[in-house]
């Protein structure tokens, strides 16, 4: 009999601590998985945060670039000169290579002579395309607006993109020696013909509803 209670005793010992070594292993796994999820989560705010900090300094990247296009432009337009251009149906007569319209303007500009060949005047067209893209199409030759486009050979760049529309303006002097600002510079009106406005501002409007003047 003693044996037996013995052994009982034995048994429900070693029963109880299996149970206990159960509860143990139990409690491990749990503050285990605690710990996997701590750090889970920690690992995907900073993941998080580095997306968002790379995404704003990307489009910071890009406007940068699209800001330094733009003053690139505003410099052309700055260096504007009035470049003159024969008639090829009279001899005797010259037109202004000059086109000023609302959402359009063509112009002749002074650059630095290069040592690639490139010479002192550029030429340029600028216009928004069908895929809101501000262009600027350009050559070292007269660039003429009177001609029709797939007569002659241009290049084209990108200036910015998500463009919905550019607006051109053009100042002229009043009677009152004040300035207008006109929405187009038309070359057939005698009192603008062969002859460039003394300012031109321009406005860029982007699809997201930013304005850069």
């Amino acid at each position: 009999g003693l044996v037996e209670n013995r052994s009982d005793r034995l048994q429900q010992f070693g029963e109880q601590l299996n149970m206990k070594r159960r509860s143990f292993t139990l409690v491990e796994i749990l503050v285990a998985i605690t710990l996997l999820a701590m750090i889970s989560v920690i690992i995907a705010s900073s993941l998080s945060a580095f997306q968002r900090s790379y995404d704003k300094v990307a489009r910071l990247s890009q406007k940068l670039t699209r800001n330094r296009a733009l003053d690139r432009i505003a410099e052309h337009l700055r260096n504007a000169i009035p470049f003159y251009w024969p008639d090829e149906t009279d001899d005797n007569a010259e037109h202004l290579v000059f086109q000023g319209a609302e959402e359009e303007l063509w112009f002749a500009t002074r650059q630095r002579a290069g040592a690639d060949g490139k010479g002192a005047l550029l030429f340029l067209r600028l216009y928004v395309d069908d895929d809101h893209n501000l262009k600027c199409d350009y050559r070292d030759l007269p660039f003429l607006p009177w001609l029709e486009l797939k007569s002659q050979n241009y290049r084209t760049e990108i200036i910015a993109q998500n463009v919905d529309r550019v607006h051109f303006l053009y100042a002229d002097w009043n009677d009152d020696d004040e300035i207008d600002w006109l929405e187009v510079w038309d070359q057939d009106d005698e009192d603008y013909e062969d002859r460039l406005p003394p300012a031109i501002q321009f406005s860029v409007e982007f699809t997201d509803g930013e304005t850069v003047n």
